[in-house]
């Protein structure tokens, strides 16, 4: 029987990712200047994008528990091609929020099929197969912006375009390289009883309930990065090239931190401790980044925010493995996709408002604030479960 192959895996996932950044980082400058709605406006229209997101993600990963993994991926591969299809046509008010909305859906149920094939590669540690992951996503994320800077003149139209061929491609690559029967999930779960028996705590719901929670916040804070950011930029007088470029130097230092996690796995050798660190360095991003309205401000809170995001953010989905039973992988994978999707719903909503009634700077303060509030949660609880990781 074929097996899922690591290789053909990233390749699925940094195509994925390279069509998907074309989109998000668009949409608040799309709707904000090119069909002249207010922030509030294109925060409501990436709200309903998040949701459908959150949908895709968790009702999929239901799904990916009961039924063959391959049909649904090709599935929603498929229709993910076809919207952004529709979406060359389709791109003045109101038909691109909706478009928007379904290919949030699409591409939530993407992600999860992502998350599932990751916990199904044989012979290889779960962590480092989300790092692999993670590395590669992150180049399609800055190579998905760089072709944002070159072929977006004021029409939406060749950014559906080029989607639609990549999503293609992909569809392609599932077809030649990954295993049609489905697969049956294995690997490390640890059983509640043991959790509670080893913590002399609360259940595993209780480290449930706060990465999910954590997840909300962390993306809620981040997606001001990937929305309202940019608009930011240009009015304080910085070119869109400027935007993409911090973008392409947050690659590079993902590329550079995840190189070290690989080549010193014991530098942060605990899951718990990576979510610790990397929690920490996103809070003090937000601080730095509206000390001045000086570039090299602008590019520390990048550099920082990026080495958080490098060590926290592939962390979680593993944790969420190692400590599911195997009945409910799925499913709980496409909630972690699920949670950050209803951050990144929040997250332009709240950006834009205390944007239109405050401003940029009070923003990222509040948003650091709150880093640093859920970080301390995050460092008292972790203190319970690093007995068993």
């Amino acid at each position: 029987m074929k097996q899922v192959r690591l290789k053909p895996l990233m390749l699925v996932a940094f195509l994925n990712e390279t069509a998907y950044s074309m989109m998000w980082p668009l949409a608040t400058i799309y709707i904000n200047t090119v069909l002249h709605k207010s922030l509030t406006v294109a925060g409501v229209a990436l709200f309903w994008f998040s949701v459908a997101n959150v949908i895709g993600s968790i009702v999929i990963g239901k799904l990916y528990d009961r039924y063959n993994q391959f049909g649904l991926t090709i599935l929603g591969m498929a229709l993910c091609a076809l919207i952004c299809t529709v979406g060359i046509w389709l791109d003045g008010w109101p038909a691109y929020p909706v478009i928007l909305a379904v290919f949030g859906f699409t591409s939530g149920w993407l992600t999860t099929a992502v998350n599932v094939y990751a916990t199904l590669v044989p012979n290889q540690s779960t962590t480092k197969v989300f790092n692999e992951i993670y590395l590669v996503l992150n180049v399609g994320l800055v190579l998905g912006t760089m072709i944002i800077s070159e072929i977006f003149h004021g029409s939406i139209a060749p950014i559906f375009l080029f989607a639609t061929g990549i999503y293609t491609l992909s569809l392609v690559v599932l077809l030649l390289f990954f295993p049609r029967k489905r697969v049956k999930y294995a690997g490390r779960s640890v059983k509640r009883v043991e959790i509670e028996r080893a913590t002399k705590k609360g259940p595993t719901r209780q480290l449930f309930f706060l990465s999910f929670l954590s997840l909300v916040v962390v993306w809620t804070m981040y997606s001001q990065w990937e929305s309202n950011f940019s608009v930011y930029l240009i009015d304080i007088g910085f070119t869109l090239r400027v935007y993409s470029i911090l973008w392409a130097l947050n690659g590079v230092v993902i590329i550079i931190v995840q190189g070290l996690l690989a080549r010193y796995p014991n530098l942060i050798k605990s899951l718990f401790n990576r979510v610790n660190i990397g929690l920490f360095f996103l809070a003090i991003s937000y601080f730095v980044t509206v000390i001045s309205h000086q570039v090299f401000f602008i590019y520390l809170g990048m550099i920082l925010l990026t080495i958080g995001e490098a060590i926290y953010v592939p962390s979680v989905p593993v944790i969420i493995d190692n400590w599911s039973p195997a009945a409910v992988k799925g499913r709980n994978q496409g909630l972690v996709g699920g949670f950050s999707s209803v951050g990144r719903a929040l997250g332009p909503l709240f950006g834009g408002l205390v944007i239109d009634h405050s401003s940029f700077r009070v923003l990222f303060i509040i948003a650091g604030i709150a880093m640093v509030i859920i970080t301390f949660l995050n460092y008292w609880n972790n203190l319970r479960y690093k007995k068993v990781d």
